[in-house]
């Protein structure tokens, strides 16, 4: 067996036990949801189909604003998926028992991120048509510019995610400093996804904006990378 079957076989048996144990997606849907219709509420009506006002010195549209929430909501609650995602391997010494079995560290890395990878993208199933609602945007808008966004940031945050969000679980405070390890570092990748899907909402398309792709690309190869050479030591330590 190679290791892109274990590593499919090892996502698998994440989203199997999390089929069973309901204890990850449903507070990351929950918290997703909330966060948006909070930060959405406000906003004038119809604020999603209204026409686009000149730009001003100085100004910031209230499309741009919207998008940065939308990404800032994904993002907080894909912290809370992280979290508890690590946490439940660290519990009973899940961890410890992968570690011994014949998978290589990288692939078990590449495991638990495919498995974030897919929490994050149900997530989202949930999170964007609230937006739409909320906000009152047009799907045309969005679709199909933002599942490009979304694949290319889902990649980079379940990457750095998985590999904080394990190191994070052998250190006191580790609710605290997972956040505070992770923000930095999807920093460009979340600035990304607001500025191509500021431009969508704006009608503009991606591509002006396409500069921010080779960004985020980037960031989805390197940071993959580095998780597979140190989650060994990250966890072992």
């Amino acid at each position: 067996m190679n290791n892109l079957q274990k590593m499919v076989l090892l996502a698998g048996k994440d989203l199997r036990s999390e089929l069973r144990g309901r204890e990850i997606l449903p507070p990351m849907l929950i918290f997703g949801f909330i966060l948006v219709f909070l930060f959405t509420i406000n906003f004038p009506a119809a604020a999603g189909r209204a026409p686009v006002p000149p730009p001003s010195a100085g100004g910031i549209g209230s499309r741009t604003i919207a998008a940065a929430f939308l990404w800032v909501s994904v993002l907080f609650a894909g912290v809370l998926g992280f979290s508890r995602n690590a946490s439940m391997e660290r519990e009973g010494s899940r961890m410890e028992g992968l570690l011994l079995s014949p998978v290589d560290p990288a692939a078990l890395f590449a495991g638990k991120a495919l498995a974030n990878f897919c929490y994050l993208w149900i997530l989202e199933l949930v999170v964007f048509p609230a937006f739409v609602l909320f906000f009152d945007v047009a799907p045309g808008t969005l679709l199909p510019g933002i599942l490009a966004v979304a694949l290319a940031t889902n990649v980079g945050l379940a990457s750095a995610g998985t590999l904080l969000g394990a190191a994070s679980q052998y250190v006191r405070a580790r609710e605290l400093i997972l956040p505070l390890l992770l923000f930095p570092i999807v920093l460009p990748l979340v600035l990304g996804a607001e500025r191509l899907t500021a431009s969508l909402l704006n009608g503009a398309g991606l591509g002006p904006q396409s500069q921010w792709f080779m960004l985020m690309g980037t960031f989805d190869l390197a940071i993959p990378a580095v998780g597979a050479v140190v989650f060994e030591y990250v966890v072992n330590e």
